[in-house]
């Protein structure tokens, strides 16, 4: 059994390498797994995609691969849409001609936010932003060239290998007594161990379609910084804004929350709370 995972130097592919290579799959005993940083595969090169996919015959192929900036994306539209819209599609195209599952990482931002309840999977999608635009036709192009795949949407990611709020926060305290904070923004913050988790518990229940993945409960930017400074104990003053007095290029959803309900059904398993993710997280790092 052959699992490639593109994007494997990120924050998540880091974790989910890591999390193949430690514990066995039940379904899957002898199971090889496949790097696939971008200096080993860039995805928006599609004869590069068909030839390392065809070589390696994967049985997955679990795209982590993404343009993950939001502002930098209403700048870098053309780079962002190679990444997010081609990049999946050349993939589900390779994947289908060697007969491999493709399992995709997508995100809050495919919503609006102007909703007032989490998220379902079936809710209708209307992205605010350029990194949202590219990231749903990313998925739209999974079922248009790919028979076997699974579309898994989260939230909010923070982890030990990458750019994230949580460790954001921490190197602003270290060199601030006071900041400002949103409080109009909420979501689940989601630990990308966790995430890896999840996604192999819906591997080996063989799930398709698309499910959210997040962690347990919603908490404001705002909040989650406070959390994050409590818990450390960093003392230091946070101001509330409104996110119209942040000025970014790009428009963000208020309402990020994800409904996991589907996840449970699933799998039998409920995410931890986003607090005791973040705990985690803060007392490793």
């Amino acid at each position: 059994m052959k699992i490639l995972i593109t994007g494997s130097n990120g924050m998540l592919g880091t974790d989910l390498v890591d999390l193949f290579k430690s514990k066995k799959i039940s379904l899957y005993p002898n199971l090889e797994v496949i790097e696939a940083p971008h200096g080993v595969l860039d995805i928006t090169l599609e004869d590069n995609v068909l030839d390392f996919i065809s070589t390696h015959a994967p049985d997955i192929i679990v795209n982590c691969a993404a343009f993950t900036n939001v502002d930098k994306c209403e700048t870098e539209r053309e780079a962002a849409f190679n990444v997010n819209a081609l990049g999946p599609k050349y993939i589900a195209a390779a994947a289908k001609k060697c007969g491999a599952r493709i399992i995709h990482i997508s995100t809050d931002f495919v919503f609006d936010g102007n909703g007032n309840r989490p998220y379902k999977e079936d809710d209708p999608t209307c992205p605010l932003s350029e990194y949202g635009m590219t990231k749903l036709e990313g998925e739209k192009n999974i079922p248009r060239h790919c028979d076997s795949y699974l579309i898994v949407r989260t939230s909010w990611l923070f982890g030990h290998h990458g750019t994230n709020f949580a460790a954001k926060m921490v190197e602003l305290a270290e060199h601030n007594k006071e900041l400002s904070v949103v409080t109009d923004e909420t979501g689940s913050p989601t630990y990308t161990a966790d995430l890896a988790g999840a996604l192999l518990a819906l591997i080996e229940q063989k799930c398709e379609g698309i499910v959210n993945v997040s962690n347990d409960g919603s908490c404001s930017r705002y909040e989650w910084a406070k959390y994050i400074f409590e818990t450390t104990g960093y003392e230091i003053k946070i101001n509330p804004i409104k996110s119209s007095e942040y000025k970014r290029p790009a428009k963000v959803p208020l309402n990020s929350t994800l409904d996991c309900q589907k996840l449970t059904t699933i799998t039998g398993m409920r995410m931890r709370s986003w607090k005791e993710a973040v705990a985690s997280y803060l007392k490793e790092q």
